[in-house]
């Protein structure tokens, strides 16, 4: 709680007019700090204001500076919009799929005790680097989305509340740390799913080496991250059903048969995209 209401503290600092006297900034750091304790909020909670609004500038940035690939200048808001979204998602894929791989790597024991087990370096990553900036995501996602392309992403908005739902038990309770980790590992897919959407966006063939090379990434991360993570902690849940709160439990298995479902569907819609569509085309020829 002391680092947020620190680094919060050093942020209006800098956006104050600069004083001359010490004295001055030390009277408006107890002034900061006063006010966020009267808040009382539950730790946590300003690294999820703090993350959502980093994402929203992101695609602010995105909007107003980055370059446009040259095909969408003169294609439909919704395909520009599109392509600002798939760009900040690429951005949270690839820091949360090389934090949560590195968790495992400094406390292998929470592969196996992913109720209670977690180490320093493990819950400061989670909790404010990864489990933050998951959640931060999700909710700038979830927002985004519902505003500018509800009716063709209702599937993702229930990932989404699925999602913000789980962190916010393990991050609040201080349990489950290592489960929600787990989850995680799925984003060393999302990063190739969507590095393949970007290359589509610049207009990059699909006989290009990299390209396929991608195509074939996708494909065995698919297999190694999502599905046989998900299936790994389906287990994890039905065996461990007895160690926890019955609307844990079942809030676990719900969400986990969603999941698995929904990772079904992204990839049969990646399997038709990318493979039925070249076995159409040969038997045509």
């Amino acid at each position: 709680m002391y680092f947020s209401h620190a680094f919060y503290c050093c942020i209006i600092i800098r956006i104050l007019p600069s004083t001359r006297h010490s004295s001055s900034t030390c009277e408006v750091l107890k002034r900061v700090h006063i006010m966020l304790n009267i808040l009382n909020l539950p730790r946590g909670s300003y690294e999820i204001l703090g993350f959502f609004v980093c994402f929203r500038a992101l695609q602010y940035a995105l909007k107003n500076y980055a370059p446009t690939p040259s095909g969408l200048k003169s294609s439909p808001p919704r395909k520009t919009w599109l392509y600002q979204n798939i760009s900040v998602s690429f951005v949270h894929s690839f820091i949360s799929a090389i934090l949560s791989v590195y968790c495992f790597f400094d406390e292998p024991v929470m592969l196996t005790k992913m109720l209670t087990a977690w180490s320093n370096t493990a819950f400061y990553l989670v909790t404010f680097c990864t489990g933050m900036s998951y959640m931060g995501y999700f909710i700038h996602d979830f927002f985004d989305m519902l505003m500018y392309d509800a009716s063709n992403s209702m599937s993702l908005l229930i990932h989404h509340v699925l999602v913000c739902m789980a962190f916010s038990i393990a991050v609040f309770s201080k349990m489950y740390i290592a489960f929600a980790v787990c989850s995680l590992l799925m984003e060393v897919n999302s990063v190739f799913l969507h590095l393949r959407q970007l290359l589509n966006f610049h207009g990059v063939s699909k006989t290009c080496m990299l390209y396929r090379v991608v195509r074939i990434v996708v494909l065995m991360t698919f297999v190694c991250f999502r599905f046989l993570t998900s299936a790994w902690m389906t287990n994890f849940v039905i065996q461990h059903r007895n160690d926890l709160p019955f609307l844990h439990f079942l809030f676990s298995a719900t969400g986990m048969a969603i999941i698995s479902g929904l990772n079904i569907q992204i990839f049969m819609a990646f399997w038709r995209a990318e493979f039925r569509r070249n076995q159409n085309k040969q038997r045509d020829n």
